[in-house]
């Protein structure tokens, strides 16, 4: 599992600077403290503007990142074993989606309200929703995924992934394409109306994170061992390939910039990074706070996310806090 994996090498990331030829790090402009004990997930909205996180021991909380205002704290029941593992949000922002790891809810995040319970048929390792909550899909254990619109019940399983985990998800804002990738070292672009690949892109190891853009004409692949790299889907080309110098640097979070020339990532170690889509450059490089702020320690980077012009990002960590950065313009 991709979270287990990462726990396994935040430590030894954490003590050591990434190489590069990068400006050296800066603070962050704003930090919010968004969860107490610690993260398990995290997703911010298309504008920035809002952010859903999942903590250990109290469920989902969805903030106002403008104001840093608590709107809603969302459960699924109160046995702590159960915890919200999988998070994300509708491109246009008005509906969220939690996961344990047999269920998921989908909530409006207008007024807090929940449309239902529902229960997949095997373990949950990644989520995805679009077009205004309409359309669902699943990342299982199994290697299936399973893509379910909700107005009408239809359902599809994609099985094109080798019975093997299917560890991260992304939809088109329409909903018509989806993107998966999992431990069998592949990622595919696939019609859900059809459930025919489009492209498929091998690589060298397992999957951790993939990305689609606004636009629909780039996407993003990343694995295990510093493997990452952006994808015309036109074509099926590399556009480029990130360079990174870390062997064992493991990407946890992307999203791409409004304008589609930027791409931010997130990793263990607290590394936050924005690259250059056409080239593969890194172009600026943080490092987010800790929990005990001046000492050694890690935080994995669970989401990263633009406002809506591309001048800040913003980030959620493992640590409990949220961040924001000011993107100097290249």
């Amino acid at each position: 599992m991709l979270k287990k994996y990462i726990v396994q090498i935040i430590v030894s990331l954490s003590l050591v600077s990434l190489l590069g030829g990068c400006e050296p790090p800066k603070e962050s402009v704003a930090e919010w403290q968004h969860t107490a004990i610690g993260m398990l997930d995290a997703a911010i909205s298309q504008d920035g503007r809002f952010a859903l996180v999942s903590s250990v021991n109290f469920g989902a909380s969805y903030w106002d990142l403008e104001s840093n205002t608590l709107k809603f704290q969302w459960k699924h029941n109160n046995n702590p074993e159960d915890g919200i593992v999988a998070v994300n949000l509708s491109p246009d922002g008005t509906r969220a989606i939690t996961a344990d790891r047999r269920t998921f809810i989908i909530w409006n995040t207008n007024s807090g309200f929940a449309y239902g319970y529902w229960q997949a048929p095997a373990e949950i390792r990644a989520v995805a929703i679009a077009n205004k909550g309409r359309y669902v899909l699943l990342g299982l254990g199994d290697g299936r995924a399973i893509f379910i619109d909700m107005n009408t019940g239809r359902r599809m399983e994609f099985t094109g992934h080798r019975a093997e985990a299917v560890a991260s998800v992304d939809l088109s804002a329409n909903g018509v394409w989806a993107f998966t990738g999992g431990n069998d070292y592949r990622a595919v672009l696939w019609n859900t109306r059809t459930g025919k690949p489009r492209q498929l892109f091998e690589h060298k190891t397992r999957l951790t994170k993939l990305r689609l853009d606004s636009s629909g004409k780039q996407g993003f692949t990343s694995g295990t061992l510093g493997n990452a790299f952006i994808w015309d889907l036109q074509t099926g080309a590399q556009i480029a390939r990130l360079q990174l110098n870390k062997r064992e640097y493991v990407v946890s979070a992307a999203r791409f910039s409004n304008d589609g020339k930027k791409l931010a990532t997130g990793a263990p170690g607290r590394d936050i990074s924005i690259w250059s889509t056409a080239t593969g450059k890194r172009e600026i490089q943080w490092r987010a706070r800790t929990r005990r702020q001046g000492k050694p320690g890690g935080a994995i980077i669970y989401a990263v996310g633009f406002t809506k012009n591309d001048n800040y990002l913003l980030t959620e960590s493992s640590a409990g806090y949220g961040e924001k950065w000011l993107v100097e313009k290249q």
